[in-house]
C-alpha cells in the first residue's frame, strides 16, 4: 500500500507540473502564435490626414475590429506570443475619420520592414519564375516544354 501512495503522488506532482506555464520539459518545441493585422513603419508612412477610407482599406487593409456604434474609428489590432520564452508583444493602431476623409492616426506598429521584404522575398520570386511555364499563344497548336528542374 505503501508503494501504490507514493506512486500516486509522484504522479500528482508530474501531473500538476506539466500543467504550470513557468515549467518547461527540454527540447519541446513551442511555436510563435500571431494574431491579427501586421502594420509597419512603411504602411504607416503612407498614411496622410484628408485620405478617403477606401484609400485607407487599401494601405492597411480591412479593420478586423469593426465598431458596429461608430463607423469613423478602425482598430487593428496584432499580437505576438513567442514559442521560445512565452512574451507576450501586443499592438493596437487606431485610425479616425470624420465622414469619409482621414483626421489622424494613433498608437503602435511593428518597427522595420514587413517580414519577407527583404531580398529573401526577391529571391523566392525569382525562384517561382524559373518554374513556371510560358503562357501560349492561341493559335500556336503547341504548348512551349516546362523547364528542365535537374539543371
Amino acid at each position: 500500500m505503501k508503494l501504490a501512495s507514493r506512486l500516486i503522488l509522484v504522479a500528482v506532482v508530474i501531473a500538476s507540473l506539466a500543467g504550470c506555464t513557468n515549467f518547461r520539459f527540454p527540447g519541446v518545441h513551442k511555436i510563435n502564435i500571431q494574431q491579427g493585422h501586421i502594420i509597419t513603419e512603411e504602411m504607416v508612412q503612407q498614411l496622410k490626414p484628408g485620405m478617403t477610407k477606401r484609400q485607407v482599406r487599401f494601405v492597411l487593409g480591412n479593420s478586423l475590429l469593426p465598431n458596429t456604434f461608430n463607423d469613423d474609428r478602425w482598430d487593428y489590432y496584432y499580437s505576438l506570443r513567442r514559442g521560445a520564452d512565452g512574451k507576450f508583444f501586443d499592438y493596437l493602431l487606431t485610425v479616425y475619420f470624420e465622414g469619409d476623409s482621414m483626421l489622424r492616426w494613433e498608437g503602435d506598429y511593428l518597427p522595420g520592414p514587413a517580414p519577407m521584404s527583404t531580398d529573401k522575398s526577391e529571391d523566392y520570386l525569382e525562384d517561382a519564375k524559373l518554374n513556371t511555364p510560358l503562357p501560349t499563344n492561341i493559335d500556336d497548336p503547341v504548348p512551349p516544354a516546362a523547364p528542365d528542374l535537374e539543371e
